[in-house]
């Protein structure tokens, strides 16, 4: 009994002298909080008054009732100013609970009591808990209670709050042991707060660092799927937890059990500090003189080699075509380490003349940065020519960078998915063989050619390059995942194309036409709304939904008939365009409920003949690209684009002089306009430009196949009859393209710049 009443009544005097800790706590999440869950109440229910034209009676309870919830969860459960404010204290009280430690004084009087040190510590470290979780408990409960009284509480909002205060804790106990370990490794307040910002910071710094780093230096580095986010940090774990909880509606158990570990391990090492801090450390930047050499090396390093990445992008530092500027960044590199280590041993020593002393550290932390930069340089670890064996391939993700369509991507709940992430997830090509020999062929290619943007391309001789990713799954369970350029106009590359992009496995994991995903969505359910219509941008049929899902049903058996080559050599027929929408549960805007959308683009080429057919039968098959009974006149502007730079190059080349100096006064090439319109009415004309002519969005300007494609120089503008059908559904006029070859020669000539 007495030693349990002696805790307490320590427990209660250092309560006392943290009293104003204890206050800000109170005042946070007893007052400001349960303030801010009223207030939102309060705006939801008053907007009942204009909500009332969109909703009345049950409908409108229901509704609010509705809006009510969601705000809860979300005010109740993570809330970031809630987060913030755990952050906050967990700090300030980590560094004002143990700051007697900064002054000898203290250090003196707290030695001098009759408590024992493991005692004063676990007092102190209690309290620093308690003043969170007392505060934070009592302030939930004030807000629950204000959130029934109000009728916005239900099972679901107790549950995420009750689950967020139990993660809000963990990552208090996580950021409040971090900030002690920077308290017991230092002896000054100020050299504490540098502590716990490298602490929080330092990962983040290195993994962004090295990833600039092979960014720079290596042409096939891909940062999809590259980890930025520290490991070692509690704020990143509970960011984990966070957003699975939030977004996927589950428990991270994983993150849950590495933060409550992290919380554990941290806590336990700072205790172990405390034990052997010595009582000089006091008013020292550093309280443990083992560990002043490998902090300053692990500063130094990251910052030097920081500083050189910088240097390198301001002086246009490119070490894939010219070893120019690499002189600057690596004479940063050592004037950073030089002078950092210089500035550490000065801080350590609070004696500017510390700046001379511990050059070994200096020549250690110079070589390591050295090495760093000569392996990016050389790519001593082989990095960039990276391609895995076949044997070690489980299977591979082939993504051509937006290929084929501009669609939307989702998974089976409809969550918004990147090319890469559903490739990732959908997307297991077994033909390891063809996609690693595609791998090496198109990189040793490439490498050959040696890219050099200050001289001019030969595309006809160096080819024409698309970029693309690759996911190698090997079967240790790592997944390496590279950037690959691959030479479209190589014949080996074309026939290696022919058999990867021709694969079901591509086009399942690939194609969102192919997907269940797209087929689960557009099925029976309600739940989601489905408009489609098969055109070509400009002329559009509406279909039906269970037309759409028939159509979808033939397409995929079509599918089977393309690869690089036929998709490459046709234009699409048109297209079948499908919008998908489903309403927000709870959501308001303008007073209505928000909805989001996907919307898929599904080409058709001519051998897709079954498709063609259905089409066909059921009326929405167009024989055309424009129409000519729906134009009014036809407007063509010919850059001359070859022209124009033929005479700007000549102004620049002309010699010093009169004529050369008026030319400049005038500024000959802003003045300069080869542009020439044409404008058509004849109905022959017409017919002959609609024959060959393609609405704008159909032709891919950087199609990734660099397949059929626009003639740059000539713009067409379709301006459509007032009384045509058309005109009521797109509107006035549209832009159509031309392909390459198929420019009427009457166009030609009349568009023609005469110099």
């Amino acid at each position: 009994m007495t030693s349990k009443s002696s805790f307490l009544v320590n427990l209660k005097e250092n309560s006392k002298r943290r009293l104003w800790v204890w206050v800000i706590s109170a005042l946070v999440f007893m007052l400001v909080f349960p303030v801010m869950t009223a207030i939102v109440i309060s705006q939801i229910n008053n907007s009942a008054p204009y909500l009332s034209t969109a909703y009345t009676g049950e409908a409108l309870e229901r509704f609010l009732h509705g809006k009510l919830i969601a705000a809860m969860r979300e005010q109740l459960g993570f809330f970031s100013a809630r987060i913030i404010a755990v952050l906050g204290i967990a700090v300030i009280s980590a560094v004002q609970g143990f700051s007697y430690l900064y002054s000898r004084k203290k250090m003196d009087f707290y030695m001098g009591m009759p408590v024992k040190r493991k005692k004063r510590f676990l007092v102190i470290w209690l309290n620093g808990i308690l003043i969170y979780v007392l505060p934070a408990l009592i302030g939930i409960l004030i807000e629950i209670l204000i959130a029934a009284g109000n009728g916005a509480m239900d099972r679901s909002v107790l549950g995420c709050a009750a689950f967020a205060f139990l993660a809000d804790f963990w990552l208090y106990l996580g950021v409040y042991h971090l900030a002690l370990l920077a308290v017991m490794m230092t002896g000054n307040v100020i050299i504490t707060g540098f502590g716990i910002v490298v602490f929080f910071l330092y990962e983040y710094v290195v993994r962004w660092t090295l990833n600039g780093y092979k960014s720079f230096f290596f042409r096939y580095f891909n940062y999809y799927n590259v980890r930025t986010e520290p490991v070692l940090s509690p704020v990143s774990l509970f960011s984990n937890i966070t957003s699975a909880f939030m977004g996927e509606k589950v428990t991270d158990f994983k993150s849950l059990a590495m933060l409550i570990l992290f919380s554990v391990i941290t806590g336990a090492i700072v205790y172990v500090c405390y034990v052997r801090r010595p009582a000089e450390a006091a008013g020292r930047a550093m309280a443990f003189d083992m560990t002043k050499p490998a902090i300053k090396v692990l500063l130094a390093v990251p910052a030097s080699l920081l500083a050189g990445l910088v240097i390198a992008e301001m002086v246009g530092y490119d070490p894939m075509s010219s070893s120019d500027g690499m002189g600057y960044m690596i004479f940063v590199i050592l004037a950073v380490v030089v002078i950092g280590s210089a500035l550490i041993q000065v801080i350590y020593e609070f004696d500017l003349k510390g700046a001379l002393h511990k050059k070994r550290e200096i020549i250690i932390s110079g070589m390591i940065a050295a090495l760093v930069f000569v392996i990016f340089q050389f790519d001593l670890l082989g990095f960039d020519a990276y391609v895995p064996e076949p044997e070690q391939v489980e299977s591979i993700a082939f993504i051509p960078q937006n290929y084929e369509q501009n669609t939307a991507y989702f998974d089976e709940e409809g969550n918004y998915l990147s090319e890469e992430e559903f490739a990732d997830r959908y997307m297991y090509l077994h033909n390891v063989e063809e996609v690693c020999e595609l791998a090496r062929h198109s990189i040793e290619g490439y490498d050959q050619i040696g890219f050099d943007f200050q001289r001019s391309y030969d595309e006809e001789k160096e080819g024409r390059w698309s970029e693309s990713t690759v996911l190698y799954r090997l079967k240790n369970g790592r997944t390496v995942c590279r950037r690959l350029l691959v030479n479209v106009d190589d014949e080996q590359t074309i026939g290696l194309l022919d058999r990867i992009i021709g694969s079901r496995e591509f086009k399942e994991g690939y194609m969102t036409g192919v997907s269940a995903q797209l087929q689960n969505l557009i099925g029976e359910d309600e739940h989601y709304k489905i408009k489609a219509n098969y055109g070509n941008t400009v002329y559009r049929k509406e279909m039906s939904r269970t037309e759409a899902a028939e159509f979808l049903e033939i397409y995929r058996e079509e599918v089977s008939k393309a690869n690089f080559t036929n998709i490459r050599e046709n234009m699409p027929e048109g297209a079948l365009h499908i919008q998908i929408s489903e309403e927000i549960p709870g959501s308001v805007g303008d007073y209505e409920k928000l909805t989001r959308s996907w919307y898929v683009n599904i080409n058709i080429y001519s051998f897709y003949e079954e498709c063609l057919d259905y089409l066909r039968t059921r009326g929405y098959y167009m024989d055309y690209q424009l129409n000519p009974e729906d134009v009014a006149y036809i407007q063509i502007m010919n850059r001359n684009n070859e022209i124009y730079q033929k005479l700007t190059q000549e102004a620049s080349d002309m010699p010093a002089g009169a004529e050369a100096a008026a030319v400049i006064d005038r500024d000959y090439e802003s003045d300069l306009d080869t542009r020439v319109y044409a404008e058509y009415t004849g109905k022959e004309e017409i017919e002959q430009i609609a024959a060959c002519c393609y609405p704008e969005e159909m032709i891919g300007y950087y199609d990734w196949d660099k397949g059929l494609e626009a003639e740059n120089d000539y713009w067409i503008y379709v301006y459509f009859n007032t009384d045509s059908p058309l005109t009521k559904s797109y509107g006035i006029s549209a832009s159509y393209r031309f392909l390459k070859g198929q420019v009427p020669a009457f166009v030609a000539e009349d568009t023609r710049y005469q110099e």
